[in-house]
């Protein structure tokens, strides 16, 4: 079993929380939904068809930068039909200076198909972190072997499903962060599946207790 490897990186990223409207709130990282509709618009994968083309996609987050936030203001303009023009304040959330390791598991043909369009860095449509603003730099590593090892404790670099897996809190100063993910969408666009996940930064990992870890290159992951 392979696994492709590529870095993601931008000044600014918004993963907008679906239950949030003049509020916008963010995820604190990439979710794997966003990742799937990364992967859709650099194929060029029709909004149509995206569902059917990466629901078997599985993926992997490595967070690697800090979470940093910004909160700023704008004046939003109602521009709806047949109303009053009007404007209304709105505080909207953002994250600053971000960097993930993506790790991608899914069929030869798909597998493939990413990595060359990324090693090639030919994008049908801009890839962006959640919003088309902000436009997202992709950094290929490459393919790896992909390994599942048996049950046990292991250092995982990845976010981890909380409800899946056993976590081991250590006497190491290292911060860990918790957010409650979109994980799986239907063919409607609709999240049809949340996993809380548990995550570190700056290349730190997590012991975890685990039936569901892979060896990725010279990385411990956990797909989600």
């Amino acid at each position: 079993m392979k696994c492709l490897v590529f870095k993601v990186r931008g000044d600014y990223a918004r993963f907008r929380k679906s239950y949030t409207t003049t509020s916008a709130l963010t995820y604190l990282l990439i979710h794997p939904v966003a990742v799937r509709g990364l992967i859709g618009a650099m194929l060029g994968i029709d909004r149509e068809k995206l569902y059917e083309k990466t629901k078997d996609i599985e993926v992997a987050i490595q967070v690697v930068n800090q979470v940093r936030k910004d909160m700023q203001s704008f004046n939003l303009v109602n521009m709806k039909p047949n109303d009053k023009i009007f404007r209304f304040p709105s505080n909207i959330e953002f994250l600053r200076n971000v960097e993930y390791r993506i790790f991608i598991k899914a069929e030869d043909k798909t597998l493939y198909e990413i990595d060359n369009c990324i090693k090639q860095g030919e994008y049908i449509f801009t890839p962006y972190l959640g919003s088309s603003e902000h436009i997202a730099k992709i950094e290929y590593e490459g393919i790896y072997n992909c390994e599942k090892l048996n049950a046990g404790n292991y250092k995982v670099i990845s976010a981890v499903s909380l409800e899946e897996n056993k976590i081991y809190f250590g006497d190491s100063d290292i911060i860990l962060m918790t957010d409650n993910i979109p994980t799986r969408r239907d063919i409607d666009r609709e999240y049809i599946e949340y996993k809380k996940v548990i995550f570190a930064t700056n290349e730190n990992t997590i012991n975890v207790g685990t039936e569901n870890c892979y060896k990725v290159g010279g990385y411990n992951v956990i797909f989600i």
